[in-house]
């Protein structure tokens, strides 16, 4: 039972911490207050209200639901979640004590011959510990209650809980180990209730659930064979508590399980975590270890204590049997825990880490109470009371080791200047970038219309406070960009969303690139405000509005299989335009298939002119092969920057690994035509309405029967398309009998301008036209088309005055001589 002096103190502990830390605040649980704050106001249970494939991002719906339902009391929710997390966090403590409670023995239950050959030999055992202790003066009873008190407190100063305040974290733990509690009484209905509701809570409640159900296997006095009857009331009461939560989720959303958990993996293989990059799960763990070490040596203590602990609750639980299986609840807890974050690969952050808390305090709370009997032991007065002072000292070391970290988070939440953010004390320090988010979303909520989209890369308290529909670049709110971030690729998010505003820090904007300096970004954006905060590492943040339409890649350019070695290539291959004018951007979208994984290549693409040069600049995107999954397709962006007055002509996009490889040809484009101006459409006979490709009618002209005349003729492009046409040219009689042509790829062979890289432009072309000696003197009809000469299908003619039976364009007259 909870003593009242312990829980006066862990009450005191918790309202104290809670009112210091009342200005603790963290990004990410405003993820999950903006769902609360949108179904409380009426707009659904969704991030963006209006999305038509909402997505759940929040990894907590039902502490959602819990806040949606307190705002509609009128209380503020951000506030609310952290006196929600202040008292889960005495609720835990109180939890951590009550868990060794025994259940009380059901009158109805006969004792079988296993358990009283059971209960001899923990009788037995019972004895030699007895003999063991016999001078601390302590009854079986009180042994493990003073390790349940020394872990309680543990729990109520431990600064890696209060860490997660605002979280649903603390919650979680509360429930969880009420859990373990209530199991451990007998009461498999209610345990059942509160594991479901940890599934609610967080995902890994499943593992909350499992120890539930284990440790009612373990409990139950009936024979082996028997024991999973004891399972039902557990399984159908959280079924009950989940299932109906589930089931709606999966109405709304598709399926129960948010979609941050793909997202939060993909983040781990790209190296992007909450610590340093590539750092997996151990590896953040043993930094949040040596973080609490550099803050104060005497951290060193409580690892010690940790050590000691385990070796006591190994002796214990041999020693006792079920006596002291309620104190190792947490502690499985926390080995599965840790065993199961580290096989999902999640990025590791410093809230992951939270519910392995009450098992290293209840560790703690074993050892310390192990060393207090040692050094008691002593055989005469003199040296149980040193004895008693050394457990003082150690006791005051233990709880000033805690304090620390708890004093340093104050410090920092009463505007304490943060140490530098790779610096390793910062790793267990609050973020100070809380505030300055804020005030953007402010702004973006006073100075924007209600309509306009946003995009950041850390979502929740810009989202929050702006209350416009957000954007991030890392995957969160669109899940079909998380193979770009498992790619590495950061800034696909930005090109293919290309939001209305956009909030930026001035170091790590979006991870590790800063679209900020580039050309493309600072064509399509333009900065608005800026706003500043000394605390935050990343300071200023700097808010861009979109000054242009957005670059869509809407040009089909390549489609086929370009090989680039060892497996890979490209299969497809897009543009924003076709026609590039002076300094526009060139948005050049490449779809890979992956190949062989060979490690990090670098793919380079260059537009380079028919004609002849390098054409335009070169830009090179590096591809983290070892990312991809065989076989896998995706699209890749380059952005190409032209420069001013680039040089005429048609360009094909040639691409290749820079560690070497085949050179691939993917599109042709045009820069500048020479004959910029269209004519009007009243002058154009046109071919067809869906290409919109036309033809100038010509002046009547004369020539010699056996010459070659050159016929200009002015073509008009029209809607891009992929085919290399080519320019049939015929000298036709009255019965529509070809007499002459001039066959042949426009301008020039069509090498250097075929008709794939026309648009809506003059293209001039020259025909020769051989008239055979044998022609008649007479008046002949001049009729041009398009034809594909991989299978002579010719451009489909629209029917109309100049059109030919056989699909050609009637364009003017030539009058043939015998000279």
């Amino acid at each position: 039972m909870l003593r009242p002096r312990t829980s006066l103190l862990i009450f005191a502990i918790c309202a104290a911490l809670a009112w210091l830390l009342r200005g603790l605040r963290f990004d990410d649980p405003y993820i999950t207050y903006r769902f609360a704050e949108n179904l409380a106001s009426g707009n659904g249970f969704v991030f963006n209200p209006g999305d038509i494939a909402p997505t759940l991002i929040t990894t907590t719906p039902l502490y959602a639901l819990v806040l949606a339902a307190i705002k509609t009391l009128g209380f503020d929710i951000p506030s609310a979640s952290h006196w929600i997390g202040a008292l889960s966090i005495f609720a835990a403590a109180w939890g951590l004590i009550s868990l060794n409670t025994k259940p009380k023995a059901s009158r109805s239950s006969q004792e079988n011959p296993a358990n009283k050959v059971s209960r001899y030999t923990a009788q037995k055992l019972r004895a030699t510990w007895n003999d063991t202790f016999r001078n601390t003066g302590e009854s079986m009873a009180e042994s493990p209650a003073i390790a349940q008190g020394i872990a309680g407190v543990c729990l109520a100063l431990f600064p890696l809980l209060w860490l997660t305040i605002g979280f649903e974290t603390p919650l979680f733990i509360a429930v969880a180990l009420w859990a373990f509690v209530c199991v451990r009484r007998g009461w498999n209905m209610t345990a059942g209730i509160l594991g479901g509701g940890a599934i609610g809570l967080r995902g890994d409640g499943v593992i909350v659930l499992g120890i539930v159900c284990a440790a009612g296997l373990v409990l139950d006095v009936r024979p082996i064979r028997q024991r999973w009857h004891g399972l039902i009331p557990i399984l159908a009461a959280a079924a009950l508590t989940y299932l109906p939560l589930a089931l709606w989720l999966t109405h709304q959303f598709g399926s129960p399980i948010p979609s941050t958990l793909l997202t939060k993996s993909a983040q781990a293989i790209s190296g992007l975590t909450g610590f340093y990059p590539n750092t997996r799960f151990p590896e953040g763990a043993w930094i949040l270890t040596w973080a609490y070490i550099q803050q104060g040596g005497l951290f060193l203590v409580t690892l010690v204590l940790m050590l000691i602990g385990i070796g006591a609750l190994a002796a214990q639980t041999r020693s006792f049997g079920q006596a002291y299986f309620g104190l190792l609840l947490p502690v499985v807890w926390t080995i599965a825990h840790f065993a199961g974050y580290t096989v999902i690969g999640v990025a590791p952050y410093i809230w992951y880490y939270a519910p392995m808390v009450p098992g290293l305090c209840m560790l703690i709370g074993l050892g310390m109470a192990w060393l207090l009997r040692r050094l008691q032991s002593g055989s005469t007065r003199l040296t149980q009371r040193i004895g008693t002072w050394w457990g003082y000292i150690i006791g005051v070391s233990l709880a000033l080791s805690l304090l620390i970290g708890d004093a340093l988070i104050i410090r920092i939440v009463r505007n304490g200047k943060p140490p530098e953010p790779f610096a390793i004390d910062a790793k267990v320090l609050p973020e100070t970038k809380v505030d300055v988010y804020e005030r953007v979303g402010r702004w973006i909520a006073a100075n924007t219309s209600i309509t306009a989209t946003l995009g950041v890369s850390e979502l929740g308290v810009m989202s929050y406070y702006a209350q416009r529909h957000a954007i991030d670049f890392l995957g969160l709110t669109q899940p079909q960009h998380s193979a770009d971030i498992r790619h590495g690729d950061f800034l696909a998010g930005l090109l293919r969303e290309q939001p209305d505003y956009v909030a930026l820090s001035s170091v790590n904007a979006i991870y590790d690139v800063n679209p900020q300096t580039d050309v493309w970004f600072t064509h399509m954006y333009s900065k608005v405000v800026t706003i500043a905060d000394e605390r935050f590492w990343g300071s200023p943040m700097t808010i861009w509005q979109r000054v242009r339409t957005p670059i869509t890649t809407s040009i089909s350019l390549f489609a086929g299989n370009a090989n680039l070695g060892e497996g890979w290539q490209i299969t497809a291959a897009n543009s924003n335009v076709r026609l590039i004018k002076d300094t526009q951007p060139l948005l050049v979208r490449l779809q890979l298939r992956a190949g062989k994984l060979v490690g990090n290549r670098t793919l380079r693409v260059q537009p380079v002119v028919l004609e002849g040069g390098d054409g335009l600049p070169v830009n090179s995107r590096l591809i983290y092969t070892d990312r991809w999954r065989a076989g896998e397709q995706r699209w890749v962006d380059i952005i190409i920057n032209p420069p001013p007055n680039p040089r005429e002509g048609a360009y094909e996009i040639q691409a290749q690994w820079l560690e070497g490889g085949p050179l691939t040809r993917v599109g042709l484009l045009n820069v500048q035509p020479n004959l910029n101006d269209a004519p009007a459409s009243q002058d154009v006979r046109l071919l067809n309405q869906s290409s919109d490709i036309g033809v100038l009618p010509i002046a009547p002209m004369v020539a010699c029967a056996g010459s070659t005349p050159n016929l200009m003729l002015i073509w008009r492009g029209g809607n891009t398309h992929n085919r290399n046409y080519t320019v049939f040219l015929h000298l036709r009689d009255a019965t529509n009998k070809t007499v002459a042509q001039g066959d042949g790829p426009p301008r020039n062979g069509g090498v250097l301008y075929p008709t794939s890289v026309w648009t809506t432009e003059r293209i001039a072309d020259t025909h020769a036209l051989l008239i055979p000696q044998a022609v008649a003197a007479g008046e002949y009809a001049l009729v041009v088309g398009l034809y594909d000469p991989s299978n002579d299908e010719r451009l489909p003619i629209d029917p109309g005055l100049y059109r030919t039976p056989d699909g050609g364009v009637k364009i003017g007259a030539l009058v043939v001589k015998s000279c």
